[in-house]
């Protein structure tokens, strides 16, 4: 490997593509002797088609020199997330019933993304049926983060995170219903998007299962990358309406209206009693106050008017519920309407996870219990954004925590993690991430520094519904001023 590109962005490699610099087919087989160097150590990429992809890489190289443009990816190899379907390759979402499950059609985001020149050659890895903040399965084993192999990279996208943290894929398509995006962008020190719900079509995406058309509640595809500018222009490529609605109308995302830092307003909800941040994170997030105010910035410190986190949790976790409970059968359909009766009225006895109940109940409710909720969602909503005639992004933390140590033992409603030497629910970490997609709301992950002992910090960016391009505005301005995706050192060459 003459020529490292591992951490070149995908802008830059399209450049060089471009200029004459480089070949799809180079940067194919790099990618391979990358993957056969970086991976054993990460099990990030859990499936690859190298031959086929080299044969692809082929063809974009001659259409280049031909004149012919396949679009604003032309010839760029990319992986991804095992939970979307690419036909030649398998998608088990982690699941041993889905082994052998090979799509004969491709998800619509992939669609876009093939559409658009992309080339994929491999997938990556993902907890079972993407239901965990940490990333492993029976089927390809646990990824590991490559800050510290001993470290989780998060979840679900966890794999898709920690293979573009050591330099085996330019970009990536996560999903997320659960911070599944943010959080893991979080751990390994990259960029996600969590993009206003309903811009970008989950169709092919499992969950649900394989064959589902409906577009599941909550749940989001997105962009992931080692720098904003990358999913800004993954974002142009991949929103827009679904396949049943493209004769119908279009969508315009409404450009940022701020140009530079100091024209923003913004928001930082840094802490809220539900959910204390550990204090290895709050250094971070000081000094990112400090750069944003020398910068210009109108930053205020404190809570959102009148809203906590527990305005929005147990509703959320009840929605979340109802959509995860869809596929239990009658018997587990009984057992978790009694374990959720428990919670409720025992919980604080037996050391129930908050708004334990909320999810669980949530898994067998009746539809009117749903609509409920759902217009409670509505209401928080409207508050919410009324804040956006104040500020125009919000920063909170991610999750409480930065990456933390492999836990797979035991029941994940009986994990706990320690946050300032306190025994803290293992669920806890789905708290601040929830406001975003309770709403709906576009939500950018963003690198701003490190811990005391060097893992990633990210900050989650928070804008009003369709201000995708102001959130990513926003965490490109904070790349280019005070830095953005730093190499795991391991892994710089």
């Amino acid at each position: 490997m003459t020529t490292e590109w591992a951490y070149h962005s995908a802008t830059q490699l399209l450049d060089a593509m471009n200029k004459g610099e480089l070949t799809s087919r180079a940067l194919v087989e790099y990618y391979q002797q990358r993957f056969v160097k970086v991976n054993p150590d990460i099990n990030a990429v859990v499936a690859t088609n190298f031959d086929a992809a080299l044969s692809r890489a082929d063809e974009a190289d001659q259409a280049r020199k031909d004149g012919i443009s396949w679009g604003p990816l032309h010839g760029l190899p990319m992986t991804i997330k095992d939970t979307f379907e690419v036909v030649g390759m398998p998608c088990t979402a982690g699941a041993p019933a889905l082994k052998a499950h090979t799509p004969k059609k491709n998800a619509h985001a992939v669609e876009q993304l093939l559409d658009a020149g992309a080339i994929i050659f491999g997938k990556t890895n993902t907890p079972l049926y993407a239901s965990d903040i940490q990333s492993y399965n029976k089927i390809y084993g646990t990824t590991n983060n490559p800050w510290n192999l001993t470290l989780t990279p998060g979840g679900s996208s966890g794999g898709a995170a920690a293979a573009l943290a050591s330099g085996m894929t330019p970009i990536e398509l996560g999903s997320d219903i659960g911070g599944s995006i943010r959080t893991p962008s979080h751990f390994c020190g990259v960029y996600g998007h969590k993009v206003t719900y309903g811009i970008i079509s989950c169709r092919g995406h499992i969950p649900g299962p394989p064959g589902m058309l409906s577009e599941p509640d909550l749940s989001v595809a997105g962009p992931m990358a080692r720098s904003a500018d990358d999913l800004k222009m993954m974002l142009d490529i991949i929103s827009g309406p679904t396949p049943l609605m493209t004769d119908a109308w279009q969508l315009n995302l409404p450009e940022p209206k701020q140009k530079n830092l100091s024209d923003f307003k913004v928001l930082m909800w840094l802490d809220d009693p539900l959910c204390p941040i550990d204090d290895e994170l709050r250094p971070a997030y000081l000094k990112l106050k400090s750069h944003l105010e020398a910068q210009g910035a109108q930053v205020t410190l404190g809570e959102p008017d009148g809203l906590t986190l527990n305005s929005f949790f147990p509703t959320y976790m009840s929605l979340l519920g109802a959509v995860l409970g869809s596929s239990l059968k009658g018997k587990q359909r009984i057992a978790t309407k009694v374990f959720g009766t428990l919670a409720k009225y025992f919980g604080k006895y037996i050391g129930a996870s908050a708004s334990g109940e909320d999810f669980l109940l949530g898994m067998v409710q009746p539809h009117a219990d749903w609509i409920r909720s759902n217009e409670k969602r509505h209401h928080l909503a409207q508050a919410f954004g009324k804040l956006y005639e104040k500020y125009d992004v919000i920063l909170t933390p991610v999750t409480m925590t930065a990456a933390f140590e492999h836990q797979q033992v035991g029941p994940v409603h009986l994990r706990k993690l320690d946050v300032n030497g306190e025994q803290r629910n293992y669920s806890d970490m789905f708290m601040w991430i929830a406001p975003a997609t309770l709403l709906g709301l576009p939500a950018t992950s963003a690198p701003v520094g490190q811990t005391s002992g060097g893992l990633p910090v990210n900050i989650q960016i928070i804008g009003n519904a369709y201000k995708d391009k102001t959130t990513l505005h926003f965490a490109s301005l904070l790349e280019k001023s005070m830095g953005g995706f730093k190499n795991p050192p391991k892994y710089n060459v």
